[in-house]
Protein backbone atom coordinates (compact mmCIF):
# COMPACT_ATOMS: atom_id res chain seq x y z
CA UNK A 1 0.00 0.00 0.00
CA UNK A 2 1.52 3.38 -0.98
CA UNK A 3 2.08 5.73 1.88
CA UNK A 4 0.44 9.13 1.79
CA UNK A 5 2.89 11.98 1.93
CA UNK A 6 2.05 15.55 2.70
CA UNK A 7 3.73 17.92 0.33
CA UNK A 8 5.03 21.02 2.00
CA UNK A 9 6.05 24.17 0.21
CA UNK A 10 9.79 24.52 -0.26
CA UNK A 11 11.49 26.70 2.30
CA UNK A 12 13.20 29.26 0.11
CA UNK A 13 13.56 32.24 2.46
CA UNK A 14 15.85 32.78 5.38
CA UNK A 15 15.86 35.32 8.19
CA UNK A 16 18.89 35.93 10.39
CA UNK A 17 18.56 37.73 13.71
CA UNK A 18 21.26 39.30 15.83
CA UNK A 19 20.66 39.27 19.58
CA UNK A 20 22.29 39.03 22.97
CA UNK A 21 23.46 35.60 24.18
CA UNK A 22 21.02 35.69 27.11
CA UNK A 23 18.05 36.25 24.84
CA UNK A 24 19.06 33.37 22.55
CA UNK A 25 19.56 31.09 25.55
CA UNK A 26 16.05 31.92 26.80
CA UNK A 27 14.58 31.16 23.36
CA UNK A 28 16.46 27.87 23.18
CA UNK A 29 15.20 26.87 26.63
CA UNK A 30 11.62 27.75 25.72
CA UNK A 31 11.89 25.69 22.52
CA UNK A 32 13.37 22.75 24.43
CA UNK A 33 10.57 22.88 27.01
CA UNK A 34 8.02 22.75 24.16
CA UNK A 35 9.86 19.88 22.48
CA UNK A 36 10.56 21.98 19.41
CA UNK A 37 13.60 23.07 17.50
CA UNK A 38 14.53 26.72 17.86
CA UNK A 39 13.31 27.31 14.30
CA UNK A 40 9.95 25.61 14.97
CA UNK A 41 9.46 27.53 18.21
CA UNK A 42 10.47 30.84 16.61
CA UNK A 43 8.20 30.40 13.58
CA UNK A 44 5.27 29.36 15.76
CA UNK A 45 5.62 32.45 17.92
CA UNK A 46 6.25 34.75 14.96
CA UNK A 47 3.16 33.35 13.19
CA UNK A 48 1.00 34.03 16.25
CA UNK A 49 2.42 37.53 16.73
CA UNK A 50 1.98 38.40 13.04
CA UNK A 51 -1.64 37.18 13.01
CA UNK A 52 -2.39 39.17 16.18
CA UNK A 53 -0.75 42.37 14.91
CA UNK A 54 -2.45 42.13 11.50
CA UNK A 55 -5.87 41.53 13.07
CA UNK A 56 -5.34 44.39 15.52
CA UNK A 57 -4.41 46.77 12.70
CA UNK A 58 -7.39 45.73 10.55
CA UNK A 59 -10.04 45.62 13.26
CA UNK A 60 -11.98 48.58 14.57
CA UNK A 61 -13.42 48.20 18.05
CA UNK A 62 -16.15 50.48 19.34
CA UNK A 63 -18.03 50.66 22.62
CA UNK A 64 -21.67 49.48 22.25
CA UNK A 65 -23.15 52.96 22.11
CA UNK A 66 -20.74 54.10 19.41
CA UNK A 67 -21.27 50.88 17.42
CA UNK A 68 -25.04 51.40 17.53
CA UNK A 69 -24.59 54.99 16.33
CA UNK A 70 -22.25 53.81 13.57
CA UNK A 71 -24.90 51.30 12.40
CA UNK A 72 -27.57 54.03 12.43
CA UNK A 73 -25.38 56.22 10.24
CA UNK A 74 -24.82 53.36 7.80
CA UNK A 75 -28.58 52.88 7.51
CA UNK A 76 -29.15 56.52 6.56
CA UNK A 77 -29.11 57.64 2.91
CA UNK A 78 -25.69 58.60 1.61
CA UNK A 79 -25.12 62.39 1.56
CA UNK A 80 -25.12 63.96 -1.90
CA UNK A 81 -21.47 64.99 -1.62
CA UNK A 82 -20.45 61.35 -1.08
CA UNK A 83 -22.53 60.19 -4.06
CA UNK A 84 -20.86 62.83 -6.23
CA UNK A 85 -17.45 61.72 -5.04
CA UNK A 86 -18.21 58.09 -5.95
CA UNK A 87 -19.30 59.17 -9.44
CA UNK A 88 -16.21 61.31 -10.04
CA UNK A 89 -13.88 60.03 -12.77
CA UNK A 90 -10.24 60.31 -11.79
CA UNK A 91 -8.08 62.22 -14.27
CA UNK A 92 -5.29 59.63 -14.26
CA UNK A 93 -7.47 56.92 -15.87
Amino acid sequence: MPSATLERPAKTSRMDLRMEDERKAAYEEAARLKGQSLSQWSLSNLDAAAARDIEEARTMRLPSEQFDRFCELLDQPMPAAFRELLEWEPQWV
